[in-house]
């Protein structure tokens, strides 16, 4: 018998008819909806790497071929690049429902565990991953991140060559990234994977409070509600591929004066850390606080003892993880291309002082009536109603420090006439008496070459 041959009896029916608390909720579904996401990355990956050129005269290019000339490419590429992003957050989900459930409680400590590695193993595919088109993007968040295991004491500058492959990110890196990205560590998150379903089968789920009544089996219950859920997922991610390409940058090494360097949005929260512990604490941000989260993680089963206390805590590292990300999207806007100057014609100072607010990249700290810039400073727009005058400006202009102990602006050793000129253009953004209009950045530079 066909059965008797593939075990369906003694091994098998047991596994796929196993009854689970009859009040399983809908989160349970979670955990397969990441394993069915992987197998959805892990095929459409196959047919990419097909076409893909792991080179840095060629990776760009390849990417063209893919979304332009093979059949369905785009959308292919599509699928990968959004279940790339939804599998990161179910799998970010899927702990947190995990934690909030208890879920790491005895016996099962070692499926926490697990299941800590498949998530570092999933990240670790995404920052693999998003070399690989080889754009500005891509380039220049490989190099920011790869720096920051340089603040490691002693082996912190061979850990860097290691993971770049030399001095710099360049085509051995890129290399590197494609082997690890494509072998390494798709075959950890099915280990890790494997693991994990043995030891949740082995243990089973956490025990709900009993809100139902009657079978729930793995088969066929658990797996229609799961299939419900991955085709909702799967829609979208469809969608998203037919009618959003995957954004993409120039090619790497492109000159682009106002470029900053961003990852893609499950790392936004560490690069926002970092804007917040510069010069000699960033070894804070970018060591010390990752470890002592990751030690943490780790350690749940054995330290999240006193229910109230875990949960605050989890509450308030979910919620910091998600304003980073937010503040980190913030920082990221377009930034400095257009300027709000006063529908008048403006003096000769002011006019210089116009061309050194743009050439300086003031719009990096300041808006001018909520518009053009980031919101670090104060905004230009609101100086006129504050009563400052020519000399006050300058002065901070040129020290803020002196000025005010707790600013954070950077100096500008100007000479004297420059830091007058910035001045009046300050004192010129008085739009009570005079209305607004919009000048590109592009015509401010051109008028004085």
């Amino acid at each position: 018998m066909f059965g008797e041959r593939i075990g369906w009896r003694e091994h098998l029916r047991p596994f796929l008819y196993k009854e689970l608390p009859a009040g399983t909720s809908w989160t349970a579904t979670l955990g397969t909806l990441c394993a069915l996401l992987f197998a959805v990355l892990a095929a459409s990956g196959l047919v990419l790497a097909m076409y893909y050129n792991p080179s840095p005269d060629r990776a760009y290019q390849s990417i063209d071929y893919i979304m332009r000339d093979l059949p369905m490419g785009a959308v292919l590429r599509g699928i990968h690049h959004w279940g790339a992003g939804a599998m990161v957050l179910a799998v970010f989900v899927h702990m947190l429902a995990s934690f909030f459930s208890g879920a790491f409680k005895a016996p099962r400590e070692m499926t926490w565990i697990a299941g800590v590695c498949l998530l570092l193993a999933t990240l670790g595919l995404g920052f693999t991953g998003y070399l690989l088109p080889w754009d500005m993007k891509a380039y220049w968040a490989t190099v920011v991140s790869s720096n920051i295991p340089k603040d490691i004491p002693v082996i912190g500058e061979f850990i860097t060559r290691l993971v770049r492959g030399g001095e710099t990110v360049s085509g051995v890196t890129l290399t590197r990234f494609y082997a690890i990205h494509m072998l390494l560590l798709p075959a950890l998150v099915a280990g890790f994977g494997a693991v994990h379903i043995y030891l949740v089968r082995i243990h089973g789920l956490t025990e709900p409070r009993p809100s139902g009544s009657g079978v729930y089996r793995f088969y066929p219950e658990h797996l229609l509600r799961s299939a419900v859920v991955f085709a909702g997922v799967f829609l979208v991610i469809l969608g998203l591929a037919l009618f959003s390409a995957p954004p993409r940058e120039a090619i790497a090494g492109t000159l682009v004066d106002s470029y900053l360097p961003r990852p893609e949005w499950y790392f936004m929260w560490l690069f926002q850390l970092l804007t917040y512990f510069p010069g000699k604490w960033e070894v804070v941000g970018s060591l010390a606080v990752p470890v002592v989260g990751l030690a943490l993680l780790f350690a749940v089963p054995f330290v999240a003892r006193v229910r109230p206390v875990a949960m605050a805590v989890g509450v308030t590292c979910a919620m910091g993880i998600v304003y980073l990300t937010l503040m980190g999207f913030e920082g990221a806007r377009s930034y400095g291309q257009t300027v709000l100057v006063p529908d008048r014609p403006l003096t000769a100072t002011e006019t210089r002082g116009l061309y050194l607010y743009v050439e300086r990249e003031c719009a990096y700290c300041h808006q001018i009536r909520g518009q053009g810039g980031h919101r670090t400073g104060p905004d230009l727009g609101n100086i006129v109603g504050k009563g400052r005058n020519r000399d006050y400006l300058a002065r901070y202009i040129r020290n803020p420090q002196a000025v005010s102990k707790t600013s954070i602006m950077p100096k500008y050793n100007l000479p004297a006439s420059d830091l007058q000129a910035l001045a009046d253009f300050v004192l010129a953004l008085d739009f009570s008496a005079y209305r607004a209009k919009i000048l590109k950045r592009k015509e401010v530079l051109r008028v004085h070459e």
